[in-house]
């Protein structure tokens, strides 16, 4: 794919290095210093204005098949959006800042006025809150996604230190029927089923286990991974956007929700428009109010605070206190790994969380794994005609990658001894992103 990226700030440099191994891709920026930090990237730099035409046509914007608008201004995108759809680009994206502008161009009505121009808007905030909401649900996990139209789900747990799996053989474990451990993330290795050793493997607290599994299989792994049940008791810290979204959706499920907020302002907004929520004024960070208010008590904390260092420090009181699951807004994306290192179970960003959506946007066949440093793909693929029914073994597939299903039609199986697949089949397969191209390469 051919794709134009306006603007190279936290976001445009993240999605430069998402795509750039497996796309064409121009950046333009108005600052001269982008060229020496996109340098190691794969990518074309045009110093200028992304709103002047002859910018955009030295882009050569008319043959782009994608036009991604990230610059910081809203009303920069906005114009350069519709400037690039103008000018030929086949599909284009725009992202927006503010939550008014996210609602306007959603809205059926600015789509009539705008026609087709603007083809996908993105306001991270909502990205974020959005895998949020997901993560929440599901008891224990780091991660859910759901696979093949629901008939399958893909889910990534953590091994707790003084957990019932710490310390244990890997070999030793009997998973659930419809329960398929596609491999192990530790540290910023993946070591996927059939790698060698990985039998031998003994699990120590911070590996991550990835598994596909039937609905039916997933319930029963949950069982071995949260045997607490279902989460009942939330608590959000922090009442800006992305709290108010994630308290009301998840209030629609009948959770008991808690949300502190220290503007008093934004305290009567969410009084006004979450009834069922619980609003209280105060810092998030006071250790006496949050134990007054029941922190102990609940399956959740959400800290989405605007500053990292009190998402932080609410976090690790929340983690000391024994919260069972502890969500944590990061605002850098190179601070992630950090948060992971001092014991956040789920760090999540809004820059990733929107090139997580542009990734899939661009390739709707690539199912984005959301796990350690976004490292991992889940590639669909359809076998070629020429296969004839053989053992999934024998499939010639580069070391570390691994099929996770196999799907024919209306029907998904997991993989298992006697699993065969021919053309037309279409596999699920878990790889590290560098080696995507070659399982690719080698299944055309």
């Amino acid at each position: 794919m051919y794709v134009v990226l306006a603007g190279a700030g936290l976001v445009g440099s993240q999605i430069a290095k998402a795509l750039e191994s497996q796309h064409d891709v121009v950046v333009i920026d108005l600052r001269p210093e982008v060229r020496d930090r996109l340098a190691t990237l794969d990518v074309r730099v045009l110093v200028g204005q992304a709103t002047d035409p002859e910018v955009l046509t030295e882009a050569k914007v008319d043959r782009a098949d994608a036009f991604i608008a990230c610059t910081d201004r809203d009303e920069v995108n906005l114009i350069v959006s519709m400037l690039a759809k103008g000018l030929g680009a086949r599909q284009v994206l725009c992202f927006v800042g503010r939550a008014s502008y996210a609602e306007i161009l959603t809205d059926p009505r600015a789509a009539e006025v705008l026609g087709h121009r603007i083809d996908k808007v993105i306001w991270a905030q909502r990205s974020v809150a959005e895998e949020i909401i997901e993560i929440v649900q599901v008891p224990g996990a780091l991660d859910m996604e759901t696979l093949a139209g629901g008939r399958l789900r893909f889910v990534e747990y953590r091994i707790a230190a003084g957990g019932v799996f710490a310390q244990q053989p890997l070999a030793g474990q009997q998973w659930p029927e419809g329960v398929h451990l596609a491999g192990i993330l530790r540290g910023r290795t993946f070591l996927a089923r059939e790698d060698e050793g990985l039998a031998q493997i003994v699990l120590e607290p911070g590996d991550r286990l990835l598994f596909a599994t039937t609905p039916l299989g997933f319930t029963a792994l949950q069982a071995c991974f949260a045997p607490r049940g279902r989460v009942r008791r939330i608590m959000v810290v922090g009442g800006g956007s992305v709290g108010y979204m994630v308290a009301r959706e998840l209030v629609k499920h009948k959770l008991e929700i808690t949300i502190v907020e220290r503007d008093a302002r934004r305290c009567e907004f969410l009084s006004e428009h979450l009834s069922s929520a619980w609003v209280l004024h105060g810092d998030g960070t006071d250790l006496d109010l949050l134990t007054e208010e029941g922190l102990s008590r609940s399956d959740v904390l959400v800290a989405v605070t605007d500053n990292d260092e009190k998402n932080l420090l609410v976090s690790l009181l929340a983690k000391q206190m024994g919260v069972p699951k502890v969500i944590t807004r990061v605002g850098r994306p190179e601070h992630q790994q950090l948060f992971e290192q001092v014991g956040i179970d789920v760090p999540v960003t809004p820059t990733v969380s929107a090139v997580r959506q542009v990734v899939d946007w661009l390739a709707p066949e690539v199912g984005h794994v959301p796990v350690l440093e976004e490292t991992l793909d889940l590639i669909e693929v359809e076998l070629p005609k020429r296969y004839r029914r053989m053992p999934l073994s024998g499939l010639n597939l580069p070391r570390g990658a691994t099929v996770v299903a196999v799907l024919n039609g209306q029907r998904a199986s997991l993989p298992g001894p006697s699993t065969t697949v021919e053309g037309g089949d279409h596999l699920l397969i878990l790889a590290p992103r560098e080696i995507e191209n070659e399982v690719l390469r080698r299944l055309a």
